[in-house]
């Protein structure tokens, strides 16, 4: 059975969710989620040939709110001075896709989130992950958005270590 994807905007995170369901998404510990969140943000337009896209991947402690105003925190994002119009990672030219990391807790399925198997809060029982796991999420993600090749992966600590991966 084909995975299935759900897109739509939460207000209260100012974000889009791409929810996945049929996904037999398998991590690399063993464990398998059949369903899961990714919270993403999006900047700038893509292009009629889908080849401006831009994947920014976060650090450890990051999120999904690489630009603009977190409406979490109330502070700017964490590389505001990197991405938006005519900066280095310019959304005039460039779609720009940054989303919150497997095991995050900005949106994204991690401990907070309910497991659909208990009805209860993961918790502590959220499997381990990995840098691949993240990645393959994020992946889930792209292909969702119908995208068939970034123009660039970029990031910082933990986000440098994803773009690698890719």
């Amino acid at each position: 059975m084909k995975q299935i994807v759900n897109i739509f905007e939460d207000k209260k995170l100012e974000c889009f969710i791409a929810e996945f369901s049929n996904a037999s998404f398998k991590l690399d510990s063993g464990y398998e989620l059949k369903s899961f969140k990714i919270a993403y943000k999006t900047f700038g337009e893509l292009n009629n040939e889908k080849n401006n896209a831009i994947l920014v991947c976060h650090a450890l402690t990051g999120d999904q709110y690489v630009s603009g105003t977190n409406p979490i925190t109330k502070k700017n994002g964490w590389w505001s001075r990197m991405v938006g119009p005519n900066k280095p990672i310019d959304t005039n030219k460039f779609f720009v896709i940054c989303s919150n990391v497997l095991g995050g807790c900005a949106g994204t399925t991690g401990p907070k989130e309910i497991n659909p198997e208990t009805q209860m809060h993961y918790g502590r029982n959220f499997p381990s992950i990995t840098i691949k796991d993240i990645i393959k999420g994020q992946n889930y993600l792209i292909e969702s958005l119908l995208i068939k090749k970034l123009f660039a992966v970029i990031g910082g600590s933990m986000g440098a270590m994803q773009a690698l991966q890719c």
